[in-house]
């Protein structure tokens, strides 16, 4: 079924060991996760990674991408292709002091698999959990660009799905199941703490603290990933519990699923509603919790040790696998004059023909996956460039409903529970029989998808790009004319080779962009006559021309038209404005104060104060206590810093006197709020706010066509990859395939680190985020053109074994015939003989 969808995720669908003897009943894998198990199909499970080992021995699922959340899965008729193979050869039957099995026996329900289902639950909650922030925590807490955050982010996961091949041997051949899950599962939850802890601001250097827990964690969810799935299947007695190991994966498959979707919604809330340490986010919290689960889940799981069924190391295949073919490359270059058909025939004199014929299907169905790491560089990104794409969006979903940019990964886990029965139970079945959808069409048509999906979002990213902040290059800069009167004043400007001159309404800005900075800024503003609209009557009308100074590069600044005295006043802020959105993005909101009365650390304040409901009141203040630099020099004008605020409509106050009201303040925008006291002599204050960088107007839910045309890629690509894995790969080898289904993600994950590192460049300014996912839909092209060419000729097993069972029948009958022929031959030379004899 799917990655995400059936009851696990792709890294985490366990698989039934193989036990000699046991009936096979082959459900296929579910996920990019695991491989199927051999009674619970390891339906993919959504997002999630490849958890499970590909049989007792193999690693064979897979703990990445996306969360892992599947539906239960259903179950199939036997099929006459045995399980996945571990990393064993062969794992004998336990003893049942029984010659014959008797499937009937009944035996009581290990109560061991209840601590091994809630390890599970609290492992995939940490891990989920804590893979959800992850990037937003490494941009906006360790301060690394979008880019290095995306690398980073992509190197945890690419370890994450090679160490459990390391993992899987160890546990094989060295120290069992049990000793590797409970070590690696301290060792894991150790670096969970670490992270937690590295996130406490001014504790622990945060940066390499953060990066030593995340290696770390790698090295223990990758290292178990093989083994837990397959130690629950060695709880049970095959074959007299098969029903009952159905069972248990049903419920291991849930608690994958319930974990990974649980954590991925809680801890974005834990993230951002929490404040914490001093901050106005709780990342701490947000790694705390699912590291308190984690360590839960070791204590749990070695609670139950007295409980547990537990095998000694029994080796693993995959050593053998590597042996042979480097035996093979070592004689071919040095075996000279020696031909054979096959380069791995070379390896003949150390291993038997069966053993070899198996390398070469694994090495044949491992050529037509080159292409495939493509895939998961693409679908992987749903954690990295889809999330800060989100926080470029508008979460509001009206009625107090805000999303935030990183709870849309959940959509992902959701689609799948929907659409896999949707596909095993509709869809396929329509084309069974026409053939259409062969296993390697839909792994294509999965491929297809995934590159539209990023078509589809560099679209999105087009529509958000008018909403960007506008930054000046370098050299250059941006001024803002605010007219804080209520009448219309007329602006000249000149700044070396540019110039200009435009009229401004009463209580209303203009940007000027695109300036030289260093560069004199010279300006006049004068007023059509000596009445301001009936407000207030000025003496002096013309400021005259007027020497601003001069700008730094990259940078924005506020000129302010006022009055003085009854003279018409124009000045700039010398401190720069706030051009760049929040990362969390949240509005950014500060204030002008313009008053003549005000009085320095006279204990003003301005406060925002919004009241969602008696349990939810958002407030900010605002100190004021000195005047602002300006050019030139005017006095009572009050510049504060800028705050994160949540979304809405505020209630104002100055000194605790209501002045009015800040009307919907949208997630991304900037706000500069000039507050300015009336000049006529009475205390009326106008509220007027300037949208410095315009907020986030294209709504998250834009989003949605991608996700679900990725999620219909995942369903037919990722549940089929694994199948096809599952299903071509020869039994002694199953679980070294399902060690290659990993190693696919794996390299997935190595494309975006080099794709992303190279293009963004050593300045770190590359291309539009537009064009890369353009380019990434275009590497993908590529990929399925390749993909095309290289198993266009490519035989199933099924039809390999039909062309033998032809050949074979052939022979048979030629055999038949040769034999009459030659007993027909026989019997005319005795008639022969007897006919002469009579003569005679």
């Amino acid at each position: 079924m799917s990655r995400k969808s059936s009851i696990s995720s792709k890294e985490d669908v366990p698989v039934v060991p193989e036990i000699q003897d046991a009936p096979s009943t082959q459900d296929a894998p579910a996920t990019q996760d695991a491989p199927a198990t051999q009674y619970a199909p390891a339906t993919q499970d959504a997002p999630a990674t490849l958890d499970a080992p590909a049989t007792l021995d193999a690693p064979a699922t897979q703990d990445a991408p996306s969360t892992e959340k599947a539906a239960p899965p259903a179950y199939e008729e036997p099929k006459k292709e045995s399980p996945p193979t571990e990393l064993t050869h062969v794992v004998e039957k336990p003893s049942l002091d029984l010659e014959q099995p008797d499937k009937n026996v009944k035996l009581k329900y290990p109560k061991s698999v209840f601590f091994i289902i809630v390890n599970e639950f609290c492992e995939r909650f940490n891990y989920y959990g804590m893979k959800t922030v992850l990037t937003l925590y490494m941009r906006n807490i360790l301060n690394f660009s979008e880019d290095k955050a995306t690398v980073l982010y992509h190197t945890f996961l690419m370890l994450c799905y090679f160490t459990p091949i390391p993992g899987a041997i160890v546990a094989d051949t060295y120290l069992g199941k049990f000793k590797t899950i409970a070590i690696l599962s301290c060792v894991y939850a150790f670096g969970s703490v670490l992270l937690a802890v590295a996130a406490i601001p001014n504790f622990l250097p945060q940066t390499g603290f953060s990066m030593t827990g995340l290696l770390i964690i790698a090295i223990g969810t990758g290292g178990i990933k093989p083994c837990v799935s397959a130690f629950g299947g060695d709880q049970f007695v095959r074959p007299q519990q098969d029903k009952q190991l159905e069972q248990f994966f049903s419920v291991f498959y849930f608690a994958i699923n319930a974990g990974s979707l649980i954590s991925t919604f809680i801890t974005p809330i834990l993230r951002e509603d929490v404040q914490c340490f001093g901050d106005d986010t709780c990342y701490p919290l947000a790694f705390g919790v699912p590291a308190l689960l984690m360590i839960v889940a070791v204590v749990i799981f070695i609670a139950g040790k007295s409980l547990y069924t537990i095998r000694k190391p029994e080796g693993n295949i995959m050593g053998e696998f590597f042996k042979c073919i480097g035996h093979a490359i070592s004689r071919k270059w040095k075996a000279k004059g020696e031909k054979h058909d096959h380069w791995l025939d070379f390896a003949s004199d150390k291993f038997d023909k069966k053993f070899i014929d198996d390398v070469k299907r694994v090495l044949s169905v491992g050529f037509v996956f080159i292409p495939l790491p493509v895939f998961w560089a693409l679908y992987d990104q749903q954690g990295s460039r889809w999330t800060f794409q989100a926080t470029r969006m508008n979460g509001d979903l009206g009625g107090g409903v805000v999303l935030k940019p990183d709870q849309m990964q959940i959509i992902n886990p959701l689609l799948i529970l929907i659409l896999v029965p949707l596909f095993e139970t509709v869809i396929y079945p329509c084309f069974k029989k026409s053939g259409i959808l062969t296993p390697l069409r839909r792994i294509g048509c999965g491929l297809v998808l995934c590159g539209l999906s990023f078509v589809i979002s560099g679209f999105v990213e087009i529509a958000l790009e008018p909403t960007y902040a506008t930054i000046p290059g370098d050299g250059r800069m941006q001024l803002n004319f605010i007219n804080t009167l209520p009448c219309k004043v007329n602006v000249e400007y000149e700044v070396t080779e540019k110039n200009g001159n435009f009229e401004l309404q009463g209580n209303m800005y203009e940007f000027v962009q695109d300036l030289e900075a260093e560069q004199d800024i010279i300006v006049r503003a004068f007023l059509d006559n000596t009445d301001c609209a009936g407000y207030t009557e000025f003496a002096n009308t013309d400021t005259g021309t007027v020497s601003l100074g001069t700008g730094n590069g990259t940078q924005g600044y506020s000129i302010l038209i006022t009055g003085r005295n009854d003279n018409l006043a124009i000045t700039r802020l010398n401190e720069a404005e706030q051009l760049e959105k929040s990362n969390t993005g949240d509005p950014y909101v500060a204030f002008f104060l313009d008053d003549p009365s005000f009085t320095e650390y006279s204990g003003s304040s301005i406060k925002m104060r919004q009241e969602k409901s008696k349990k939810k009141i958002f407030e900010y203040t605002y100190v004021l206590n000195v005047t602002a630099e300006t050019t030139p020099d005017v006095d009572s004008i009050v510049q504060t810093e800028y705050q994160n605020t949540e979304i809405g409509t505020y209630d104002l106050t100055l000194n605790e006197a209501n002045i009015g009201k800040i009307e919907n303040l949208i997630q991304g925008g900037v706000y500069r709020i000039i507050i300015t006291k009336a000049l006529n002599g009475t205390d009326y204050y106008n509220v007027m706010p300037v949208q410095v960088t315009p907020p986030n107007s294209v709504n998250i839910l834009w989003l949605l066509p991608q996700y679900f045309v990725v999620t219909i890629g995942e369903v037919m690509f990722s549940v089929t990859g694994l199948t096809f894995s599952y299903s071509q790969a020869p039994i002694s080898m199953k679980a070294v395939m399902q060690a290659i289904w990993l190693m696919v993600v794996a390299f997935g994950n190595l494309i975006d680190i080099i794709v992303i590192a190279v293009q963004s460049g050593a300045t770190g300014e590359g291309m539009s985020q537009a064009s890369e996912f353009f380019m990434f839909a275009g590497i993908m092209g590529i990929a399925v053109v390749l993909f095309t060419l290289m198993s266009w000729n490519y035989k199933y097993v099924e039809e390999i074994k039909i062309e033998e069972e032809k050949k074979r029948l052939s022979a048979v009958s030629n055999h038949k015939s040769d034999s009459s022929s030659s007993s027909s031959s026989d019997s005319d030379d005795e008639k022969g003989k007897e006919n002469k004899g009579f003569s005679e």
